[in-house]
């Protein structure tokens, strides 16, 4: 079986490893536990020299990435990571790390997401998802994993004295529209650095390129991507990622998105 360059190109890891050193956290540190950018003090470039192996999925890979960029930092440790909760013969969730920093035992949940803004609420590109339900699961579901009682009975060694969310990815705004941004959940306002529109939309005066999906976090020179042709946009059937020359990122859905959305909250 042939091994797909998807999440493969070791260059990209290096990018991407810089990216989350340096991105700030989707949330607002203001009203969320987030991990900031000040808990990355070292880098190490050997990173070119590594290869990732997992499931070709964005949010597989940020893991593992962090992961690594965790292994990296002299004042902490991962503990255990991927902690599975099983209760009555059920998986009732997981702990994705635990971290030793300092003398203090942290619980981690992460996640790197991409959302447009879009009628008062922060909606995944395929409307799927949302990140008012995503932050309430993890503040609610994910983070209270470290208390259930079938964790507790199972690692009494394990008890975190913090709990924290490391969250980065990208916000988009509506090209076409002037409505205000969503007030809800609080987000990092640094992280708006991108635009969405429905195709007929998108401004025909500049050059794009396409984006694969391991090219989401960092974004690699626009000379080194493959263009994308404009007309392709009349039969558009899936969202796609591009990004102009000026590197600024941008969501394209389809005609009729969003179909659905998830509740509020």
């Amino acid at each position: 079986m042939m091994t797909s360059p998807l999440f493969a190109r070791r260059q990209q890891i290096a990018k991407d490893m810089a990216w989350i050193r340096s991105q700030p956290p989707l949330l607002s540190s203001a009203d969320f536990p987030m991990v900031n950018t000040s808990t990355w003090q070292v880098a190490d470039n050997t990173l070119t020299e590594m290869s990732y192996h997992g499931p070709h999925r964005i949010g597989f890979y940020y893991q593992w990435l962090l992961g690594n960029l965790i292994a990296q930092q002299p004042h902490l440790n991962v503990v255990a990571e991927e902690i599975q909760i099983n209760d009555a013969g059920k998986t009732v969730g997981a702990v994705d790390f635990l971290i030793e920093n300092g003398e203090q035992l942290e619980h981690w949940e992460v996640a790197v997401k991409f959302y447009l803004a879009h009628q008062g609420r922060w909606l995944g590109p395929n409307a799927k998802d949302a990140l008012d339900i995503k932050a309430a699961r993890m503040m609610n579901h994910q983070l209270a994993m470290s208390n259930h009682p079938r964790f507790l009975a199972d690692h009494p060694q394990w008890r975190p004295q913090k709990k924290r969310l490391c969250i980065h990815g990208r916000l988009y705004q509506p090209f076409h529209q002037s409505a205000p941004l969503p007030d809800a959940p609080s987000v990092n306002l640094d992280c708006i650095t991108g635009w969405w529109c429905w195709p007929d939309a998108l401004p025909q005066d500049r050059r794009y390129a396409s984006l694969s999906r391991d090219q989401w976090l960092s974004i690699p020179d626009f000379h080194t991507l493959p263009r994308f042709d404009t007309a392709a946009l009349a039969s558009l059937t899936r969202t796609c990622h591009l990004v102009d020359e000026s590197l600024t990122p941008w969501f394209v859905v389809t005609p009729d998105w969003p179909q659905t959305h998830p509740p509020k909250v």
